[in-house]
């Protein structure tokens, strides 16, 4: 196989993005205050699901399939799409809260 296949390529990059996504929110959550925090804490938790979901599927799309790499390919695509699924939730739940909070004001 001559060259990098596409597929991988944007996996690999994906899984770049996401994963210095949820570093950077993993890093400014804790410096904010209150319902913000929670804020970067939800989109990190998207971030790092983006990111194991990449590496999931990046894991059970190789070529040389063995038991091992698919487990850990599944465990990881479950990981994520947890993570990815609680983080939505919450970001749209502190959303709500934090307008909420803005129109008492």
């Amino acid at each position: 196989m001559k060259g990098v296949p596409i597929l991988t390529a944007i996996l690999s990059i994906v899984i770049i993005l996401s994963a210095t996504f949820a570093i950077y929110y993993a890093i400014t959550w804790r410096s904010q205050p209150g319902i913000m925090a929670r804020i970067y804490q939800a989109r990190m938790n998207i971030g790092m699901g983006v990111a194991l979901l990449g590496i999931g599927f990046n894991q059970v799309t190789f070529e040389n399939m063995d038991t091992i790499r698919l487990i850990i390919g599944i465990v990881l695509l479950f990981v994520g799409g947890v993570n990815l699924v609680l983080g939505i939730r919450n970001l749209n739940y502190f959303m709500k809260l934090k307008k909420e909070q803005e129109g008492k004001k």
